[in-house]
């Protein structure tokens, strides 16, 4: 008997199983059957008061109860104001809509739970960027998601300056924290990246913004505090490597001012005044503790390698300090720059000698059977010929009446050795020059070639 009944309570148990699982099955895939072309103009307008996005669909809309219930929007386009006549931010034949079955059944479509779009575009021009930075200050709204998505910056003439595929956007509010989080990870300039853009609604006025590059490893951390639209002041901290840069930022009816405050403490230090409209700039930079060879292999070769497209209007001066220099000849340095029209122009340079003198320069930039080349036009302004010939190793009598020297010197980007050609020694540079070149490898080179040039 015992086993009877057994027998019975589990094939009551596995009949009830069944009938739980089709029952499930069953209220979960009824929906599918529903028409929903008619509530098209209703889904549309609750999309809006969900996520306050204009959506327009113009395709088939589905139900699809796996692996969350959630309606399918086949051809859907999105935008953040409510006119067509622009063109919109996305079109996407992937849209999902979450959404409650108690929802669904009641056909009310009022309370989307959250949007997921995968899969497609994102055309974003310059004018869009003030359109999206209110929908992240100002909007209220309820979790949106992008997965595998490209986006693409256009500016003003439609151009595409920048594509950056995204593998996940994550934007939504945590009602138990009141902390709005948007979270980006992608790539962008062929580097891998996460941003984690938060702010509480407790103190509305902070925000946070940290940003992590991936090989390199590069962390960036801002703090942006708002008295109003026009009034704002921030903290931003950059690690990269053994380098730590860190500067203030105030921002104040149109005018950017941009400081190192431990000028100190960082090895890259930023004094900069930026007007926007009309948009000028004029800043210093001074970069301390490199060795010299990175001048040009990185720095310089970066200005005059640069894309256009990324100038765009930027205009103004820039003056970059080389400080306590590696480097046993030059110790510091300064080079001076104008953008203008996209073009960024040289304007002069100088190079201290520890000591000694000043080097004023010319420089250009050329391209030569496909290597890069800089040429550098320069005078030698000797202030101490004691020290001058203590470094290079000749008699003090033989240089005492020099005061100038002139001579050109070519760098070939990635080669460490220096061509030093047409020496010209004082003011007679017709009797005082010469015509040989010279290959410096290292200091001993160079001075070997001094002794020559000056006996």
């Amino acid at each position: 008997m015992n086993k009877i009944k057994q027998n019975k309570i589990a094939f009551t148990l596995i009949l009830l199983a069944i009938i739980t699982i089709f029952s499930s099955f069953t209220i979960l895939s009824l929906p599918v059957l529903f028409n929903y072309k008619s509530k098209v103009a209703i889904i549309e307008k609750n999309f809006y008061k969900s996520f306050k996005i204009y959506l327009f669909s113009s395709g088939k809309i589905s139900y699809k109860p796996f692996p969350r219930p959630h309606l399918l929007v086949e051809n859907a386009s999105l935008n953040l104001n409510n006119t067509q006549e622009k063109k919109n931010l996305i079109n996407t034949s992937n849209l999902k809509i979450f959404i409650s079955l108690k929802d669904i059944y009641s056909k009310s479509f009022s309370n989307f739970l959250s949007t997921q779009i995968s899969n497609s575009n994102l055309e974003i021009n310059m004018s869009d960027i003030k359109e999206i930075r209110d929908h992240l200050y100002q909007k209220v709204h309820k979790p949106i998601t992008l997965q595998n998505c490209k986006v693409f910056l256009k500016n003003k003439k439609n151009e595409v300056i920048l594509i950056s595929p995204i593998k996940k956007i994550s934007f939504k509010i945590n009602n138990d924290t009141r902390i709005k989080n948007f979270l980006l990870n992608g790539i962008i300039f062929g580097l891998n990246f996460k941003s984690e853009w938060k702010r509480s609604y407790d103190i509305p006025n902070l925000t946070m913004h940290n940003i992590n590059l991936f090989n390199p490893n590069i962390e960036i951390r801002n703090k942006f505090k708002f008295e109003n639209s026009k009034i704002f002041n921030g903290n931003s901290q950059i690690v990269y490597a053994h380098n730590k840069l860190e500067y203030d930022i105030k921002f104040n009816d149109n005018r950017i001012e941009i400081l190192s405050p431990n000028k100190k403490k960082t090895n890259f230090n930023l004094d900069s005044k930026i007007q926007l409209n009309p948009f000028y700039f004029e800043g210093d930079l001074t970069i301390k503790k490199i060795k010299a060879d990175k001048i040009f292999n990185t720095i310089l070769m970066s200005l005059f390698t640069f894309d256009e497209n990324f100038v765009g209007n930027f205009n103004g001066k820039l003056k970059i300090k080389f400080d306590d220099l590696k480097n046993r000849l030059i110790k510091k340095g300064e080079i001076d720059f104008e953008i203008n029209e996209k073009k960024i122009k040289f304007e002069k340079a100088k190079f201290y000698l520890d000591k000694i003198g000043i080097i004023n320069s010319n420089i250009s930039f050329v391209e030569d059977d496909d290597n890069l080349k800089f040429i550098l036009n320069n005078q030698l302004n000797i202030e101490n010929h004691i020290e001058f010939a203590k470094m290079f190793q000749i008699g003090s009598n033989k240089i005492k009446k020099v005061k100038k020297i002139y001579f050109d010197a070519e760098k070939t980007i990635g080669d460490r050795n220096l061509t030093i050609s047409n020496v010209k020694i004082g003011t007679n540079l017709r009797k005082n020059k010469s015509n040989e070149i010279f290959y410096v490898k290292n200091i001993q080179n160079l001075r070997s070639y001094i002794r020559k040039i000056i006996d």
